[in-house]
């Protein structure tokens, strides 16, 4: 092999070497991201129960101050 050679496998080396830890930063953002992402949607998720929870409260208040049930309310509300 001659000087030249190793001098173009030393950069193709070194540009592997590169292009790896371009990746390698790139996944964890990524993975950063979606941690993030997670997160958010179980929030969300448990906003969306405490919601729903106070909604059927709300339908059922009402409900008990017209004397009748729920299903009745909500067909005389459409």
């Amino acid at each position: 092999m001659s000087g030249g050679e190793f001098t173009q496998i030393g950069m193709l080396v070194g540009a592997v070497t590169v292009l790896s830890s371009v990746i390698t930063m790139l996944w964890r953002q990524v993975m950063a991201h979606h941690a993030k992402v997670d997160a958010t949607l179980e929030e969300t998720r448990a906003q969306l129960q405490d919601c729903t929870e106070d909604r059927t409260m709300i339908w059922k208040t009402l409900a008990n101050q017209a004397g009748c049930d729920v299903e009745q309310l909500k067909e005389r509300a459409q």
